[in-house]
């Protein structure tokens, strides 16, 4: 008599998908540019913005956490220019 040996299922246990490889995502970009025709000052910075004449370029800061909403800034890929009027400068002199 043949052996009666019951066939197991053949098919694999399912396993969970691999998480899909992903780019690493670009830093969100805090700088933005004053687009505003006159200065402002900005107490609570505290930072005196500057707008953009023939001879010097608008203020570019860095907002870690967004611009005022005045409607005065842009989002901008240019470099900071500028750094708080309280803070050091943005270089060090050695």
């Amino acid at each position: 008599m043949p052996s009666t040996k019951s066939v197991k299922d053949t098919e694999p246990t399912p396993q969970p998908a691999p998480a899909a490889a992903s780019e690493p995502s670009a830093p969100a970009s805090s700088a933005y540019e004053y687009t505003h025709f006159a200065d402002a000052v900005y107490p609570h910075v505290p930072l005196t913005a500057r707008a953009a004449t023939a001879d010097t370029a608008a203020t570019v800061f860095d907002w870690p956490f967004g611009p005022p909403t005045d409607g005065r800034w842009t989002t901008t890929t240019k470099k900071p220019n500028q750094a708080a009027d309280n803070a050091g400068p943005l270089t060090s002199e050695e």
